[in-house]
C-alpha cells in the first residue's frame, strides 16, 4: 500500500470537461493534480512527485510524446497512462516506446481506468523498492571498493606530497622551486578531489545516518572555524536565535554541508559569513538554512554562464592564491547531492553587489 504522502495523481488535458470528470471520478481514491498543458505537467514533476500521470497525446503547445519523454526524463519511475480520444496503431507504438505505461481511449470505462491506475501504483511501489534495494546493494560494495582504492590512492599520494615538500627544503634554484610547489598543490588538488567523490557516493549514507540526532546548531558549528585556521580564513557565524534552539535531523549531513560551502567560499576570500536562520513548515517540521555570504565570487567572473551550470563537472575557480584548484562544480554536486539525500536542496544565487552566495535547506523538527 503506497502512504498518502505517494498517492499524487496528475491529470493532464487541454479539455476543461475531461479534466473535471477525471478529478470528480478519482479524488475518493487519489489526490488529483489537474493541468491543462505539457508545459504545466513538466512544471508540476519538477515540484512534486507523482507516480502516476494521466495523460492526452493531442494538446496545444508541447505534444503528448514529447510530454511522455520529459516526465520519464524527470522522473523515470513515474507511470505515463495514455489517455486519448484518438486511436491509431502507430501512436500507441510511439507512446509505449516511449515508456508510457499504458495505452487506453476516450470514452474510457471508469471500472477499467482504475484498474490500470491501481496497477500503475503497485509498479512505480514495486520499481521503487527495486531500486532501493539495489543501491543499498551497490552502497555495500562501493564501501569495500573505496575502502580499497582509497588505501592504494592515498600511499603513492602521500609519497608524491612528502617527497615535493623535502625537495622545497632542498632547492636552491627558484624555477626548479616553483616546480615542486606546483607538484605540492597538484597533489593537494587530487586528494580533495578524492576526497570529494567519497564523500558523492557515501551522500546517502551520511544523509540517512543520525537522521533523529538531537542538536543544538550552536554546538554543532562550534568547531567549524577551527577547520580553516590554517589557511588564514576568517569564519564569522552570525549571531542568530536559531543557534540556542533544540532541534533534531541528519546532524551529519548538515555540518558537512555547511562545512562544504564554507569551503567554496573560502577559495576567494579571506573572510566568510555563515548565517543560519529557519523557514517555518508544516507542523513541527522546519527548513534549517544555511546561508554563506562573502565568497568573493563575483557575476562578472562568471561571464554568461547561468548558476546552474555551476552545478556542473570542470567548473573551476582559482583560489585565493591564484592556482586553478578549486573544483567548484564537483564540490557543488556533492554539496547538493548529500542535501537532496536529507530532503533538502542547495542553490546559489547573486547579493545586490553582485557576489556569489551559497544557501543550503535541510528539514528539521524544532523540539518542545
Amino acid at each position: 500500500m503506497l502512504q498518502n504522502s505517494l498517492r499524487k495523481l496528475l491529470v493532464v488535458d487541454d479539455e476543461p470537461l475531461v479534466r473535471q470528470t477525471l478529478s470528480l471520478c478519482l479524488q475518493d481514491d487519489y489526490e488529483v493534480m489537474a493541468v491543462a498543458s505539457g508545459e504545466e505537467a513538466i512544471d508540476a514533476s519538477l515540484k512534486e512527485t507523482y507516480p502516476v500521470v494521466i495523460l492526452d497525446l493531442c494538446m496545444e503547445g508541447i505534444s503528448g510524446i514529447e510530454t511522455l519523454k520529459r516526465l520519464k526524463k524527470i522522473q523515470d519511475l513515474q507511470n505515463v497512462i495514455i489517455l486519448t480520444a484518438y486511436q491509431s496503431m502507430e501512436s500507441a507504438i510511439s507512446a509505449l516506446n516511449h515508456g508510457a505505461f499504458n495505452y487506453l481511449t476516450k470514452p474510457f470505462d471508469r471500472r477499467h481506468l482504475k484498474s490500470v491506475i491501481s496497477r500503475g501504483f503497485e509498479a512505480y511501489d514495486q520499481h521503487a523498492l527495486r531500486k532501493l534495494e539495489m543501491h543499498q546493494r551497490l552502497m555495500n560494495v562501493h564501501d569495500s571498493f573505496f575502502s580499497l582504492l582509497c588505501h592504494e590512492f592515498n600511499t603513492p599520494l602521500n609519497i608524491i606530497l612528502g617527497f615535493s615538500d623535502l625537495l622545497a627544503q632542498g632547492v636552491q634554484n627558484q624555477e626548479h622551486a616553483s616546480w615542486s610547489e606546483e607538484i605540492q598543490r597538484a597533489g593537494e588538488h587530487l586528494h580533495d578531489v578524492l576526497m570529494e567523490i567519497v564523500d558523492y557516493i557515501g551522500a546517502s549514507h551520511l544523509a540517512n545516518s543520525g537522521v533523529r540526532d538531537e542538536f543544538v546548531p550552536r554546538k554543532l558549528f562550534s568547531t567549524l572555524p577551527r577547520n580553516f585556521e590554517d589557511r588564514a580564513i576568517s569564519l564569522v557565524i552570525e549571531e542568530t536565535e536559531v543557534l540556542t534552539r533544540q532541534l533534531r535531523g541528519p546532524s551529519g549531513a548538515i555540518s558537512m554541508v555547511a562545512r562544504k560551502l564554507v569551503s567554496m567560499a573560502s577559495h576567494q576570500s579571506h573572510d566568510v559569513v555563515l548565517t543560519i536562520e529557519m523557514e517555518s513548515g508544516s507542523e513541527d517540521e522546519s527548513m534549517l538554512v544555511l546561508k554563506v555570504s562573502g565568497t568573493g565570487i563575483r557575476g562578472d567572473v562568471l561571464g554568461e554562464r547561468k548558476i546552474e551550470h555551476l552545478f556542473e563537472p570542470y567548473q573551476f575557480m582559482s583560489d585565493s592564491g591564484g592556482s586553478q584548484r578549486a573544483s567548484l562544480g564537483l564540490e557543488l554536486a556533492t554539496c547538493r547531492r548529500i542535501a537532496e539525500y536529507a530532503n533538502g536542496s542547495v542553490d546559489c544565487f547573486f547579493s545586490p553587489s553582485g557576489k556569489l552566495g551559497l544557501l543550503a535547506k535541510i528539514p528539521v523538527f524544532a523540539m518542545r
